[in-house]
């Protein structure tokens, strides 16, 4: 697979990299959410607002991440079609 925009400064669009770091970033908090979930320690939230924080953001990676699948399926698709032409 090709890269492109690889350098984040050459562009101001969203690229492949963009939505990956921030699929990445997204499971790290979720990571981190279900940490102090387990243990019991839910901050200043209660814990139904913690259960409900880990949703969404559970729902946003979900998100960024079909976003991805589908760019670089996209490009795998676009690939094969001008090695065939």
């Amino acid at each position: 697979m090709d890269i492109t925009n690889e350098n984040q400064e050459d562009t101001a669009l969203l690229t492949q990299g963009d939505l990956a770091m921030a699929a990445y970033a997204l499971s790290e908090v979720y990571n981190s959410y279900l940490e102090r979930y387990n243990e019991q320690d839910f901050g200043d939230s209660t814990k139904e607002q913690m259960e409900k924080s880990m949703s969404s953001l559970r729902i946003s990676f979900t998100k960024f991440d079909s976003i991805l699948k589908v760019m670089v399926n996209k490009g795998e698709d676009n690939e094969s079609k001008n090695k065939k032409a």
